[in-house]
């Protein structure tokens, strides 16, 4: 340990060396040539809750200048405490964020939570919805993964007749990747999570495991911490 601190120490001191003389260069010029990135915080607001919020671990912003993510409306969530799995004690809506314009996406039909997961180069949303129904298997209000293109929500469904599904990442051809419950008994979870790739060809596919049971999402179904990705070729990554 001490001699690994030894070397990066070094490798520090060695780099700060290399930039002195570049450093010193730079300061005959520095009333000339330095520049400041001034930032102004925005306030997103909400749809007249009290809050709203991004996913921390997902893409949110893309290069457009489009953020996306869920805001809380006025109208108390009937079912909380209750809630679906990733829901809070208000309604929420997911939302799109540009140029100081906060646009409703919407859920699906019904008093339903929604939430926007992540966003594509191309402006496409992913995220969830309750769908109005109840999972027998939980207890709790269903969640089902959706695609907001066009104006409109799209209902990706589930693998094998599962009730809970949720999406984590979408590319700009509108392939969408996270994660589904089937109906397959697992001693650990009760039933498997799979990882899903669905695109409007072929719907939802399971992409199966490396021989056991469950992959998707970090520490079960009822986890709110899923880590899927999918890139523009179409290629995903998960656990």
């Amino acid at each position: 340990m001490k001699t690994r601190f030894l070397m990066c120490t070094t490798a520090i001191t060695l780099f700060a060396a290399l930039a002195m003389p570049v450093r010193l260069a730079a300061q005959d010029n520095q009333n000339h040539n330095h520049k400041h990135h001034h930032y102004q915080v925005i306030d997103m607001g909400t749809f007249g809750g009290p809050s709203s919020d991004t996913e921390d671990e997902l893409k949110v912003l893309n290069n457009r200048g489009m953020l996306t993510g869920r805001a809380d409306t006025s109208t108390p969530d009937p079912n909380f405490p209750n809630s679906c799995v990733f829901c809070g004690p208000f309604i929420d809506h997911a939302f799109q964020w540009k140029d100081g314009t906060l646009t409703d996406l919407g859920a699906l039909p019904g008093l339903n939570t929604s939430a926007a997961n992540a966003i594509s180069e191309s402006g496409l949303s992913a995220g969830f919805s309750e769908n109005g129904e109840i999972d027998p298997l939980f207890g709790i209000p269903a969640i089902h993964a959706v695609l907001w293109k066009s104006g409109q929500i799209i209902d990706l469904g589930t693998l094998e007749g599962g009730y809970e599904s949720a999406a984590f990442n979408v590319n700009s051809r509108g392939q969408v990747a996270g994660f589904s419950l089937n109906l397959v008994p697992d001693p650990i979870f009760g039933v498997q999570e799979r990882t899903f790739l669905w695109d409007k060809d072929s719907g939802m596919q399971d992409l199966g495991t490396l021989g056991g049971n469950d992959a998707g999402i970090i520490g079960g179904p009822l986890v709110n911490k899923g880590n899927v990705e999918i890139n523009e070729r179409g290629q995903v990554v998960a656990c």
